[in-house]
């Protein structure tokens, strides 16, 4: 949902600046240097969104925690290993290592 929402802004974006470019006439060194300097800020632009899709998804990757439907939930920790967490008013609570 996200890729695409940011791939139709991206593509009416480079759309809009592509039109520009082309409705203008320059002389031939001029429109190399315009050419030179739209190809510089599609490839900017291309890595900002890069980098603001990566943004997100790790932003959303670490806040992303298991639901607390009951009173326990048991949840992997960071190494692998199992662990149970209380659950206190629909949040996780205090972890425990797994056990009676």
């Amino acid at each position: 949902m996200i890729a695409a929402l940011v791939g139709g802004s991206a593509l009416v974006l480079f759309t809009a600046m592509a039109r520009m470019e082309r409705r203008a006439y320059w002389s031939r060194g001029e429109a190399l240097k315009r050419s030179e300097r739209f190809q510089r800020r599609v490839f900017l632009v291309g890595i900002g969104l890069v980098i603001a899709m990566a943004a997100v998804v790790v932003t959303l990757r670490l806040t992303r925690t298991p639901p607390c439907v009951g009173t326990v939930v048991i949840t992997r920790d960071a190494d692998g290993r199992a662990r149970e967490c209380l659950c206190v008013q629909g949040r996780r609570g205090a972890c425990f290592d797994p056990g009676p």
